[in-house]
């Protein structure tokens, strides 16, 4: 080996830039928590997530999926924060958006990702229970449902109201609760604003979802990033969503107006900005490369 070839690799040895990248390109989707410190506080990360997670199915185009990929494949991906939606029927939970069944049941989103924590024991998934639409012939409350899957599922469930570090959550689900309870259960967060800049106890929250444009929301967007980015509180879990909609002249709403633009702004923005932590990044049609792109930002020097 010549003297020049020898003194390149000493120099990418050594160089951490080419550390951190050779890091970054050896984290793998479906395990990327594994690479992170025990002592990581969760609201310290970037942390992929989806907006309406099992919303897939829709009676008119643009006006109720959220998403292309099941909730396995999101999984796979990387992400790692769920925004789910329940319509609480005959004493079980039913996947919703709005008025439009997604042919799906919160029991068979749950067994996915307990199967999928049993095989990656060192992933912590953030899960947003919400109650949607109206209840209908039930012999008990939302709550009450929400207890008894607990139960059942014996150890998956953290339900202290409180931010935790990794390594006290792994192979966990942590509840983030958009329901009334009667007693403390998951990370309350039925104070939820949607200005664009809601500031809770234990959440910042930027979930402006009605829109004149795709532009203003981007614009949402960034304002909210850059008050994360300066905020060194890990008291607080930050929630980013890039979700929204535009009505037309029905009333109808218009999913796609917003996040084909705001998905092409977003992947533009975490190429070109430095390591930072934004919290949870929650948009609606994720890929595997736009999910890779904000747990990525995790392993930049």
């Amino acid at each position: 080996m010549g003297t020049a070839c020898l003194l390149i690799l000493l120099y990418l040895w050594s160089n951490p830039v080419v550390q951190g990248r050779q890091k970054e390109n050896n984290v793998q989707p479906n395990a990327w928590m594994s690479s992170l410190s025990d002592d990581r506080a969760v609201t310290s990360l970037s942390i992929p997530g989806t907006h309406n997670s099992g919303a897939l199915h829709e009676p008119i185009r643009g006006s109720a999926a959220c998403q292309t990929l099941t909730i396995r494949q999101q999984l796979d991906a990387g992400v790692r924060f769920f925004d789910i939606r329940c319509r609480h029927e005959n004493d079980q939970f039913k996947i919703y958006h709005g008025p439009v069944f997604q042919k799906l049941k919160f029991a068979h989103v749950e067994k996915t990702m307990a199967e999928f924590l049993a095989k990656h024991p060192t992933e912590v998934l953030l899960v947003s229970i919400k109650q949607e639409s109206t209840p209908r012939n039930n012999s008990r409350s939302f709550e009450d449902t929400m207890r008894r899957h607990i139960v059942d599922a014996e150890d998956l469930y953290s339900t202290r109201n409180g931010l935790p570090r990794l390594g006290e959550v792994r192979g966990k689900i942590v509840l983030i609760r958009r329901f009334l309870a009667v007693a403390d259960l998951g990370i309350a967060a039925t104070n939820w604003g949607h200005n664009g800049f809601h500031q809770g106890r234990q959440l910042f929250i930027q979930d402006r979802f009605e829109l004149p444009n795709a532009e203003a929301k981007w614009q949402v967007v960034e304002r909210a990033f850059k008050h994360s980015i300066a905020s060194k509180d890990e008291g607080i879990l930050h929630l980013h969503f890039t979700s929204g909609y535009i009505k037309n002249v029905l009333g109808i709403p218009n999913i796609v107006a917003v996040s084909n633009a705001t998905n092409k702004s977003l992947a533009n923005y975490l190429v070109n900005n430095p390591a930072s932590r934004l919290g949870c990044v929650v948009t609606d049609f994720a890929t595997p490369k736009l999910s890779r792109a904000v747990y990525s930002l995790n392993f930049k020097e």
